[in-house]
């Protein structure tokens, strides 16, 4: 017996070839067809008409899961209650496919990482073989190399079926950061901290790090990535010589590029440069990094990411089609779709194209904002 069909009537669905007046047709879960003007004719079972369909977005860095697992510092939550909390949020922001993003150190806002870790990993796994997540979740596992047990903390987890993406970081006061050490204490007086209050802070900070052994660390974790297929990222460089070295271990993805030269530098290597979305919408880094805008401008950027806020990916992918920009609407939505899913390999999602899942947002525009009215994952309404 043949599956039956959806058939979604829509003005304008966002395909990679440009923006169709016409249907997409559903069956098992995949798109069977985008069938346009009069091919797109017949009974329509939804029409959304005056609305845009896009493809679900693909979130591949993303902290927000540890925000619900600690909604307050030192409150920590019921960890399956926070990855049903997290998964809804993104859900309802138009995100289908999300790669969690957990660090593997120290503590943050009175979050034992390490602790937590293994916690949030089973937590969502649990969520997800009861069929209680909208969403598909994937695993990114943040590499801190100044962390001196950081092996001790990966190796367990290499072996996790949902696995999807490793990144190599440093957050050590100074390190990957323009101005040194020197420039970390100026954010920090800035910040309006007293010299007293800093020098506290670094002792706290850099009471569990080692960075002597970073680039060691660095070695290992590419030489997992590349033994078990997994792209591999490195996280905030701030200098060309720092991309090279990230070259020459195997990184494919510049993730969040701190300096113009640095995001110019992975463009010249063949690095895909991924910023923050919250970044782009607020039009500055809230660590007073390299702009987005600034990056997109010069014509290196290549995708987005939550960063921190899930709904900031629908909002900056549309403002990439307005002054200064004016980017096509199929470019602006590849930045938040397609870019990032071939980033981490994923060829089955990412794009309204036959064959391909049907994960779909349906986008309203109203007071301003790109609003994600309905999220489809995999043919069927999940928000």
């Amino acid at each position: 017996m043949t599956a039956p069909e959806t058939r979604i009537r829509c003005d304008c669905i966002v395909t990679p070839d440009g923006v169709i007046d016409g249907a997409v047709i559903i069956r098992n879960g995949r798109i069977l067809d985008v069938a346009s003007g009069t091919a797109a004719g017949g009974a329509s079972s939804l029409d959304w008409t005056g609305d845009i369909i896009i493809p679900g977005l693909v979130d591949i860095h993303t902290d927000a899961y540890e925000k619900h697992y600690m909604p307050r510092p030192g409150a920590t939550w019921d960890a399956v209650g926070a990855a049903l909390a997290h998964d809804a949020q993104c859900a309802a922001a138009g995100v289908t496919t999300v790669i969690d993003s957990l660090s593997l150190h120290g503590r943050k806002s009175g979050l034992d990482r390490a602790e937590a870790l293994p916690d949030m990993i089973a937590a969502m796994s649990v969520a997800g073989e009861a069929r209680l997540l909208r969403a598909d979740h994937f695993l990114h596992l943040r590499c801190e190399v100044s962390n001196p047990g950081l092996m001790a903390l990966l190796e367990p987890h290499l072996d996790h079926p949902r696995l999807a993406l490793l990144s190599m970081m440093d957050h050590a006061p100074g390190q990957r950061s323009p101005g040194g050490l020197e420039g970390w204490r100026e954010k920090q007086r800035l910040g309006g901290k007293s010299a007293e209050e800093i020098a506290a802070h670094l002792n706290d900070v850099m009471a569990w790090r080692d960075t002597s052994n970073s680039d060691a660390l660095r070695r290992e974790v590419a030489i997992h990535a590349r033994n078990l297929g997994v792209p591999l990222a490195s996280h905030d460089d701030s200098e060309p010589e720092h991309v090279d070295a990230a070259v020459e271990l195997g990184a494919t993805i510049a993730e969040f590029p701190v300096t113009a030269r640095a995001a110019a530098r992975a463009r010249e290597r063949g690095l895909v440069n991924v910023m923050g979305s919250p970044n782009l919408v607020r039009g500055a880094s809230h660590g007073g990094n390299l702009s987005a805008r600034d990056l997109a401008a010069a014509g290196l950027l290549d995708a987005l990411c939550s960063d921190y806020v899930p709904l900031s990916m629908i909002r900056g992918a549309f403002l990439m089609t307005a002054p200064p920009f004016n980017w096509s609407l199929p470019d602006a939505i590849d930045l938040v779709c397609g870019a990032p899913a071939r980033m981490c390999g994923l060829d089955d999602r990412g794009a309204i194209d036959p064959g391909r899942r049907a994960d779909l947002v349906r986008v309203r525009i109203a007071a301003g904002w790109p609003a994600p009215v309905e999220t489809w994952v995999e043919g069927r309404r999940a928000a």
